[in-house]
């Protein structure tokens, strides 16, 4: 009986992994203006689900420094699926941004 519990784990972590790894492929062609546009969009809808005023979802930067921020809200208590969801897609649009070298700045809120 435990090593039927510690495989249907391990099929769960594959999951999880593979769910990741597929919105990862999702975001992976997108140029860096539509990447921008993908963080600004889930910034807002992570905002509106916090039950904050979602505002800009981003502030460009100077003609110096055309850096984009995408800014992500801080929350407490617990996540519901579509803020878990929006997490997932913010992660994987960072990756995504990384990968492509886009000047894109993922702002998320400190920890403690």
């Amino acid at each position: 009986m435990r090593f039927v519990g510690i495989a249907a784990l391990a099929v769960l972590s594959g999951t999880a992994a593979l769910a990741q790894q597929s919105l990862s492929d999702q975001y992976r062609h997108l140029t860096c203006a539509q990447l921008e546009q993908e963080g600004r969009a889930i910034s807002k809808r992570g905002f509106a689900l916090s039950g904050l005023d979602p505002g800009l979802g981003g502030a460009a930067g100077t003609k110096l420094a055309p850096a984009v921020i995408i800014v992500w809200p801080a929350f407490d208590g617990k996540r519901s699926e579509d803020l878990a969801l929006a997490v997932k897609q913010m992660d994987a649009i960072e990756q995504a941004s990384i990968e492509s070298q886009c000047s894109i700045r993922f702002q998320r809120p400190r920890a403690g």
